[in-house]
């Protein structure tokens, strides 16, 4: 398909890049510090303010459904402030009124609005669809005072004039929600839709089924919610430490959505909107069908909902039987129904496939179609499904996992992963959505784990959501056109509450919102972090529980001088406040130095930092010794590549002096999977070798595992490598905290030129491991050479 003639697939979501007409030249003061989130395109602030209670009417300049669905959003939100009537146009003076126009002939961008308020004493708002005029009605939100949020009257009604031309650089800006690990009532899936609708998101992606819950009625199968959407009750206990299910004890955690209150929710989400994008599992991640309907499995045992975690999730769906088609093709006929935006998900990612490489009816069907392996017939159960849900008028979207033995012909992949499946996707022509783990997890930490509710891992801050960019560099601008945009996701193993679903998303969605609306770096870090303390103003008002961010101090060192010396910059996610640092391995007092600018290190060096808020610390002090050693800014040669999602700072990420800390993402972490780490450093002379250290991750549930041993060996020429050492490494306890442990080998005495340094993985992680089984990690950051 050629991208420059693609077209809309759905009313309100456009593919191709936008662009607006400049607004008219006026007396005004060029600014671009306002407050809104996210930031608008092109904005003017005049030199007046206008006074809401003065205002006399609502206007409908051209009398449509859609003019009056927005001018009686202006109206409910105001009424607080002054009580307003809803008419037509008229020959009438329009001073002091708010007008509302749905222009479809403009040359307004799609979703783009222009707002003018307090110009010839008025508020006009224009666009040319009723997307536009929601998205210029939450810009107007923002200038207004917070107490309107919950029906209170301001004391000060006065707000600032404004001209404001705006529109979306994303078409799909989406939020995710898992309602199968916890369940979540009608009530706070309304207000996430308002939380979506407030940062000018459209899409709610709905994950309506997994291993813990079944979260849809199907009349077809009630058993689904009577038995499937059920579990026995673990929310006291550890997600991954569940205690085992006691006979006859009573399924009594779970719930679901009646089809009445599906669409409910899908009609209050157009209202705002934003398209509901449902998900149901397959072909893994279902297990909990097997407690309604065994015989749908390769096995037939009729298994109990899981009520914590369940890795690897073996029991999937049997691709040779023919009535697990039947089932999912009524099952998403009557979802197709409740649905009507373009996209059906069927998630597709995590299908281990065990079962099928012994079932004799999986085996049959992988014979007699011809198909080589188990990557191929999860390829052939894809498309077999997506031939239906194309029947019906739908679109299928899958995890990246659906590139496994061929793609489905006309497929969207929402790439987690990392970027790859996304470029793999885009570059052969297929749409994608990316949500990488990297950037768009939000049930990873944000801020110091040690201080914060317990998350499922990782360390995804503010500063770094921020930083995103949907689209990768390895695509030409053609390509990039496939790319429809991004999401954050929630999965909720550790979110059981409204209260702790909000914690996690906000404000790291606020952060998402602005990339994909106003385009990655089109503003700095400093300046959304300004315009970011307003809105948790309004936060606050909603009573939307928001996380008060990493207090962390991030220490950077420029990899561009290794060899000589190191720049070194302090950084934090609290743009404006102090950061006081010592290089004489004390900790930092408010009496000690503040960082004003980068400085230069020649030596090694321990630098220690804080963020002093108030005058008092704030968060722990972040450490890291720059190392300065022989090997630094040496050539690494990688006798086995690392897995190109976790690079490091790049190839003398091994020898650049740095430290990681024990976030995996921190971006000082090289990674194998499965695999040796296994690199021969050159030197570039003959010297003599003392010690050699090198330093590892240990996180074992994200499945990153120490080394069984490390073994060194020592070369003149590059090709014979003799005088082996070894070290072995023993684990610290298990699923203990992430820590970071150092192997040495010490007093050698060696004259070489070349180091050839092993670190012999396990494998696979242990019987003992949640995922026992799956490949494991080795993580490394630094090798020291003295």
């Amino acid at each position: 398909m050629n991208p420059s003639n693609r077209k809309t697939i759905f009313s309100f979501l456009f593919l191709a890049l936008f662009s607006c007409q400049p607004p008219h030249q006026t007396q005004s003061i060029i600014m671009n510090d306002t407050s809104i989130i996210p930031k608008p395109n092109s904005t003017q602030i005049l030199n007046t303010t206008f006074d809401l209670k003065s205002i006399k009417g609502i206007i409908l300049k051209n009398e449509s459904q859609e003019e009056r669905h927005i001018g009686e959003i202006f109206q409910a939100y105001l009424n607080p402030a002054v009580s307003l009537s809803i008419s037509k146009s008229s020959s009438e003076s329009n001073i002091d009124h708010i007008i509302i126009s749905l222009d479809e002939s403009s040359e307004i961008p799609a979703e783009g609005y222009e707002l003018n308020v307090g110009e010839h004493h008025r508020i006009e708002l224009t666009a040319s669809s009723s997307s536009g005029l929601f998205y210029g009605f939450q810009t107007f939100r923002q200038l207004c005072p917070p107490k309107l949020e919950n029906g209170e009257t301001p004391k000060n009604s006065h707000i600032q004039n404004f001209k404001i031309t705006d529109y979306p650089r994303f078409a799909y800006r989406g939020m995710h929600l898992d309602v199968s690990r916890h369940f979540f009532d009608v009530e706070f899936v309304k207000t996430y839709i308002d939380m979506i609708a407030l940062h000018k998101m459209n899409v709610f992606h709905w994950h309506l089924t997994d291993d813990n819950g079944w979260r849809i009625e199907i009349k077809k199968y009630p058993e689904l919610t009577e038995k499937s959407a059920w579990r026995v009750d673990r929310t006291h206990e550890p997600w991954r430490e569940w205690s085992p299910i006691q006979p006859n004890e009573k399924a009594s955690y779970g719930g679901f959505y009646a089809q009445d209150e599906i669409r409910e929710v899908v009609q209050y989400a157009a209202d705002r909107n934003i398209m509901v994008v449902p998900e149901i599992e397959m072909p893994g991640h279902t297990s909990e069908v097997f407690s309604a309907y065994p015989n749908l499995s390769c096995k037939g045992d009729t298994l109990p909902v899981n009520p914590g975690s369940y890795w690897p999730n073996d029991d999937i769906f049997c691709v040779g039987n023919d009535e697990v088609f039947t089932f999912l093709e009524n099952v998403l006929s009557e979802v197709v129904e409740l649905f009507p935006g373009p996209y059906i998900h069927i998630g597709g990612d995590e299908a281990t496939k065990t079962n099928w490489e012994t079932c004799p009816k999986c085996q049959k069907r992988l014979r007699d179609e011809g198909l080589k392996n188990e990557h191929e017939l999860q390829s052939y159960f894809i498309k077999r499904i997506e031939k239906f849900v194309l029947s019906k008028n739908k679109k299928l979207v899958g995890w990246d996992e659906i590139l496994e033995g061929g793609l489905a012909p006309s497929a969207t992949v929402m790439s987690w992963r990392g970027m790859k499946g996304g470029i793999e996707s885009a570059k052969a022509g297929h749409d994608v959505i990316m949500c990488p783990i990297s950037h768009c997890y939000f049930d990873y930490y944000q801020a110091n784990p040690e201080t914060s509710p317990e998350a499922i891992g990782g360390f995804t801050t503010l500063k770094k959501v921020y930083s995103f960019n949907p689209i990768p560099e390895e695509l030409t601008d053609e390509e990039s056109k496939f790319v429809l945009g991004a999401q954050g996701n929630l999965w909720t193993e550790y979110v059981q509450t409204p209260d702790r679903a909000q914690y996690r998303v906000l404000p790291r969605m606020t952060a998402l919102s602005e990339v994909l609306w106003s385009g990655p770096g089109k503003s700095s870090y400093d300046d959304f972090y300004g315009r970011l303390t307003h809105l948790e103003k309004r936060f606050d008002v909603l009573d939307w529980t928001h996380a008060p961010g990493s207090f962390a101090v991030s220490i950077q060192a420029g990899q561009k001088s290794t060899g000589s010396a190191f720049r070194i910059n302090l950084s934090s996610e609290k743009p404006g406040e102090s950061i006081r640092y010592t290089l004489d391995g004390t900790d930092p007092t408010n009496a000690a130095q503040e960082f004003k600018d980068s400085f230069l290190i020649d030596k090694t060096y321990t630098i220690k930092a804080a963020l002093f808020m108030d005058g008092k610390r704030a968060g722990k002090t972040s450490e890291k010794t720059i190392y300065f050693h022989n090997a630094v800014g040496k050539s690494v040669d990688y006798k086995i590549p690392h897995k190109q999602k976790y690079s490091g700072g790049g190839p003398l990420t091994l020898v650049d002096g740095l430290t990681g800390t024990t976030s995996l993402n921190d971006g000082y972490w090289q990674g194998w999977e499965g695999d040796n780490l296994d690199v021969v450093i050159d030197l570039g002379k003959s010297e003599i070798v003392n010690q050699i250290s090198m330093s590892f991750l240990e996180s074992q549930q994200a499945w990153i595992f120490l080394p069984t041993k490390v073994k060194v060996t020592f070369s003149k020429d590059g090709n014979t490598f003799t005088d082996e050492q070894i070290q072995e490494l023993t684990d610290s306890e298990r699923n203990g905290k992430a820590n970071r442990t150092t192997a040495r080998i010490e007093t050698l005495n060696i004259d070489s030129r070349y180091l050839r340094i092993q670190a012999i993985n396990r494998k696979t992680c242990p019987d003992w491991h949640d995922s026992a089984g799956g490949k494991a990690w080795i993580f490394a950051d630094e090798i020291v050479v003295e």
